[in-house]
């Protein structure tokens, strides 16, 4: 039997643009990410929106990086995370639905 989706990742199932699924990505809930991984790269992938894709493989290398004595995350994996975010964002504006 195939899990029903959760709602918030209806939202990005019904999102119109890349714009919508960007902002989608930056601030739905790791857990989320975790849960649903393999619906939303699906998902990412139906649209075309491969900045997305690669957004949030980066995301997933984060939540699975081992972090250091102090808890942070290594800098190598954060900068690699904020450099997908921002190309993502930059891919994002002024696109259309990528359908």
């Amino acid at each position: 039997m195939t899990a029903r989706l959760l709602p918030i990742v209806e939202h990005l199932r019904d999102a119109p643009t890349h714009r919508e699924r960007a902002e989608w990505l930056c601030t739905v809930p790791e857990g989320v990410i975790q849960r649903d991984l393999l619906k939303i790269r699906e998902l990412l992938k139906r649209d075309g929106f491969e900045a997305g894709d690669a957004y949030l493989s980066a995301l997933v290398a984060k939540i699975n990086a081992r972090r250091l004595k102090d808890g942070s995350y290594p800098l190598t994996i954060l900068m690699v995370v904020e450099h997908t975010r921002l190309q993502m964002m930059h891919a994002a504006r002024g696109k259309g639905t990528g359908r």
